[in-house]
């Protein structure tokens, strides 16, 4: 409706500006009626008005006077008289007709170039209003959208040439809305659950913490000290994991926190000394005794992996070394199962990834993705492959304290 009227009126202002310009159009031209009436009243005696001249055959100079005049270009009619031609009226006006045709195609042009400069400035809003403004709107939508803002709403004009495009838009950000309001939704959700499962999983934790006082009160021997002992290592270790989750979930990996720190390496034999009583364990040497950078609660959850795993699936003993080098520790953990296929050894360590030969075994197959993740995040590394003479292999690298 804007537009429209805006054309109306450049219409009119058009129209007052060149229809006055048009009016002009026959300025420059003779009036041979005039003229007719001049030579018809000096033919019956009257004398020539202001601006004419009178040539009579009888002039002495008649002949060089008429060619003088008809080379300017002025104005000659024949004086008849009784039927013979007397004498020649002349008007010596050619340069101001000239002036005259020359200042009215001046305005005429002036008028041309005003009209086209009305016509284009016309066109260049309806280009704007029609097609760049509707651009503009949505540029200023999407960098709010960019910026999360996600109730800055997309105005669609009922002449809006691409409206039904820029309602797609809008369309899009009220869906992004509803999937951000229920995503948080889902996160309450997944917080409430963690909440209520850390919860559930802690009861029974204290409840196997007691039994262990009671064996122990019961039958103090060493042989019970020792399994109880480890049974309240890992009850704490399960509680530490527990208070992880709830920060982050296990889809959420990067927000669960690796604090390492200076440790004592000889923390790794009573890690690995906890597994002794739930499967064949070989110790191939001592751990050496130097200062390692690690956080103790993520690397024994490293170790728990690679050891849980080849109990679970290669049903074999393990066996671990310990190989000092110049920057750190390289923990090897191998057992005598048939390996992994080759083309899966460098899938093992992505989110959720599970082998085909573990089918219809418990698992998440996030082990070993954590396992990497937290070895990264001690500046250390883990590498995976088989042994050339069978079994599966795991070098966890420990990085020596910096200094």
């Amino acid at each position: 409706m804007k537009f429209r009227a805006i054309v109306i009126v450049w219409v009119i202002l058009l129209a007052v500006l060149l229809i006055p310009l048009f009016r002009t159009a026959k300025t420059g031209e003779r009036d041979m009626v005039y003229y007719n009436s001049v030579v018809e009243e000096i033919a019956s005696g009257k004398s020539a008005p202001e601006g004419c001249t009178v040539l009579w055959v009888s002039d002495p100079n008649y002949k060089a006077d008429l060619n003088t005049h008809l080379k300017n270009g002025s104005l000659v009619m024949d004086i008849v008289q009784d039927g013979t031609v007397t004498g020649k009226a002349v008007w010596s006006d050619a340069d101001e007709i000239k002036a005259i045709y020359e200042r009215d195609m001046f305005r005429k042009g002036m008028a041309i170039w005003l009209a086209a400069a009305v016509v284009g400035t016309t066109l260049i809003v309806f280009i704007y209003i029609r097609y760049i403004r509707p651009f503009n709107k949505l540029k200023k939508f999407t960098g709010e959208v960019a910026k999360g803002n996600l109730d800055f709403p997309l105005e669609v004009g009922r002449n809006d040439f691409f409206g039904e495009f820029t309602e797609s838009f809008d369309i899009m950000r009220e869906e992004l809305k509803n999937a951000r309001a229920k995503e948080a939704s889902l996160q309450k959700a997944k917080q409430e659950m963690l909440a209520e499962l850390s919860h559930d999983i802690r009861t029974p934790l204290a409840t196997i913490s007691a039994t262990c006082e009671v064996l122990e009160v019961k039958n103090p021997t060493p042989d019970v000290t020792s399994k109880t002992d480890v049974i309240r290592s890992k009850v704490a270790t399960i509680d530490s994991l527990i208070s992880n989750m709830m920060s982050a979930s296990l889809e959420e990996v990067s927000q669960l926190k690796v604090e390492p720190s200076d440790n004592s390496s000889l923390l790794i034999k009573d890690m690995v000394a906890s597994f002794k009583n739930v499967g064949e364990i070989i110790e191939a040497g001592d751990v050496p005794e130097c200062l390692l950078y690690f956080d103790p609660l993520r690397l024994e959850q490293v170790i728990d992996n690679i050891v849980g795993n080849s109990l679970k699936y290669a049903g074999t003993a393990v066996t671990i070394e310990y190989i000092k080098s110049d920057s750190g520790i390289v923990i090897r953990i191998s057992d005598k199962g048939p390996g992994v296929p080759e083309e899966e050894l460098s899938l093992l360590t992505q989110k959720f990834y599970r082998g085909a030969e573990v089918a219809g075994k418990p698992g998440s197959g996030l082990g070993l993705y954590l396992a990497d993740y937290f070895m990264q995040q001690m500046d250390g590394g883990l590498e995976i492959y088989n042994a050339s003479e069978g079994g599966f292999v795991a070098e966890i690298f420990v990085h020596k304290c910096p200094i």
